[in-house]
C-alpha cells in the first residue's frame, strides 16, 4: 500500500523557518516550515556534532514535524542539533534532517514589483539555484501601498539594493481572522476567504463544535468563538463542498510593514524533495476546476456553440438559456443534471425557439454566413464538377492562400475565425459580427 496525500497547498512564506540539511553539512541546505512534516530528526549528544537517527525511525526518508524530531531526540537522551553528518545510516538513506539553526526567508523584488524567494540559512555549504540570491523565478503578487524599488531607495533603506537591480528584503508573515461573526451568505464566504481547510471530521472527536446559519456550517474550536482556526463550510452553486479557514495571511517587509501582499499559496513545495508530479497534477486540476466553474464560463461556451451551430448574433435570452442548461446539466429530457453536461447544452442550442423560429428566418441578419470553403464546395457541386482521369479524388491546391481556409488546416488552435469579428458594410455598421467572413 502507498499513502497518497490529498490535494493540499502550502503558503510560500512563513515565520520561524528552520534550516534543514541534506544528510551532511557539506551537502545542500534549505529552509523548511517547522509546522510541516518535511524532514527527519538528527539527534546529538552534548558537544558531539555527529548525529544519529531515533530507533523509532522505521522508513527511509521518513519526514516529521520539527517538534516531533525534538521529542524523538529527547526520548533517547539527546537533542536536536546543527550537525555535521548522520552516523549509522546507509548511503541510499537520503533526505533532509532538521537542525537547530534558524533560516531567513527573503523577498527579492524586481523593478515591476514581481517577487522571487531567497533562502538564507544561518550557516550553510550549498543552496540550490532556485532559492539562492541569483534566483530569477519571479512571480506576480498584489502589493498594497506600493513596493520597495530603486525609486524609493528600496523602501528608504529598509531593504538591500541588489547590484543587478531590485531589492532584497526580510519578511514577516502576519495572520488575522477575517470574520468575527457568521457570514451573511455562502457568497460572502467565497468572496473573502482564500485559505482552504481540512474536513473537520478528520480531527479528533471534540476538536470542533458545529453551528449552522445562513446556509453556512461553522466549526469552532471554542463554541461561538471566531478565530483563525474556525472552519466555514459552504455548498457551491453547481455542486461540491468548499471549506475555508477563517484566516488571511499577509507577507510584510520587515521595517516597512506598509509594503505587503497576500501570502501566495502553492501546490508545489519549494523544498525540492517534496515537489513531485503528483502535486503538479493537483495544481493543474485545480486550475482547470477554477476555469470550469468560473461565472463567465457558461455564457462564454454558450455563445461559441451558438455561433457554430445556429446564428452568429444570438440574443441575450438565447445565450442565457444555453448557459443555464450548461450549469444545470438539464434541458427538458436531455442531460444528467451534472454541471457542464454537453448533451443538455447542445440540446438547448438546437431546440431553443430562437434556433427554430421560421419568423426569424425571414430576418436577413439572422443565421450565419457560409464559410469560404463551403462556398467553394457549393459552387463545385452546382457545376457537377468531376474528378480528373487517373485521379481518385478531387484536389484543391493552395486554398489557404486563395480564400483563407482549407479543411484540416487551422492556422492556430483558435480555428479560422475570430468570434467577435465585425465585417465591413451594413452588418458591421449595425454592430453585428460575422466570424466566418
Amino acid at each position: 500500500y502507498e499513502y497518497v496525500r490529498p490535494p493540499c497547498v502550502e503558503q510560500a512564506f512563513y515565520n520561524n523557518a528552520r534550516k534543514v540539511i541534506y544528510r551532511e553539512r557539506l551537502a545542500d541546505s534549505s529552509c523548511a516550515n517547522p509546522l510541516l512534516p518535511y524532514a527527519s530528526e538528527a539527534c546529538c549528544a552534548t558537544g558531539d556534532l555527529r548525529a544519529q537517527r531515533s530507533p523509532d525511525y522505521l522508513y527511509d526518508q521518513e519526514r516529521v514535524l520539527f517538534t516531533t524530531a525534538e521529542y524523538r531526540c529527547a526520548a533517547i537522551g539527546k537533542m536536536s542539533c546543527d550537525f555535521n553528518d548522520i552516523g549509522g545510516i546507509e548511503e541510499y538513506q537520503m533526505g533532509y534532517h532538521w537542525s537547530t539553526d534558524k533560516c531567513h526567508i527573503l523577498l527579492k523584488v524586481n523593478s515591476i514589483g514581481q517577487v522571487a524567494i531567497v533562502y538564507k540559512p544561518e550557516d550553510y555549504a550549498y543552496l540550490h539555484p532556485h532559492i539562492d540570491e541569483d534566483n530569477m523565478n519571479f512571480f506576480k503578487v498584489y502589493w498594497t501601498n506600493g513596493y520597495p524599488k530603486s525609486a524609493n531607495n528600496c523602501g528608504n533603506g529598509v531593504c538591500e539594493a541588489i547590484v543587478s537591480g531590485g531589492c532584497l528584503c526580510k519578511t514577516a508573515v502576519s495572520e488575522s481572522r477575517v470574520f468575527s461573526r457568521m457570514p451573511k451568505s455562502p457568497r460572502e464566504v467565497l468572496s473573502y476567504l482564500k485559505v482552504g481547510a481540512y474536513d473537520p471530521s478528520a480531527f479528533d472527536a471534540g476538536k470542533y463544535v458545529k453551528y449552522e446559519e445562513n446556509g453556512i456550517k461553522a466549526y469552532f474550536t471554542s463554541p461561538g468563538s471566531f478565530n483563525t482556526e474556525t472552519i466555514f463550510e459552504v455548498n457551491e452553486k453547481f455542486g461540491g463542498i468548499r471549506r475555508f479557514k477563517n484566516s488571511m495571511e499577509f507577507v510584510r517587509v520587515q521595517g516597512a510593514p506598509e509594503y505587503s501582499f497576500r501570502n501566495a499559496p502553492s501546490f508545489m513545495s519549494i523544498l525540492n524533495t517534496e515537489a513531485d508530479v503528483r502535486d503538479a497534477e493537483y495544481e493543474t486540476q485545480a486550475a482547470l476546476d477554477h476555469y470550469l466553474h468560473h461565472d463567465n464560463t457558461a455564457p462564454f461556451i454558450a455563445i461559441r456553440l451558438i455561433q457554430r451551430f445556429t446564428t452568429s448574433n444570438p440574443s441575450p435570452r438565447y445565450v442565457k438559456e444555453v448557459a443555464t442548461a450548461f450549469r444545470n446539466g438539464k434541458y427538458g429530457q436531455f442531460g444528467t443534471g451534472a454541471y457542464g453536461d454537453l448533451a443538455a447544452t447542445i440540446a438547448s442550442v438546437l431546440l431553443e425557439p430562437e434556433a427554430r423560429s421560421v419568423t426569424l428566418d425571414a430576418d436577413p441578419f439572422r443565421g450565419g454566413l457560409r464559410e469560404p470553403i463551403l462556398r467553394v464546395m457549393a459552387v463545385l457541386r452546382s457545376m457537377e464538377v468531376e474528378k480528373s482521369e487517373g485521379y481518385p479524388v478531387l484536389r484543391l491546391e493552395g486554398m489557404s492562400d486563395k480564400i483563407g481556409q482549407m479543411a484540416h488546416s487551422f492556422p492556430t488552435v483558435f480555428s479560422f475565425f475570430l468570434p467577435e469579428y465585425r465585417p465591413d458594410g451594413r452588418p458591421g455598421e449595425a454592430t453585428l459580427v460575422g466570424p466566418e467572413t
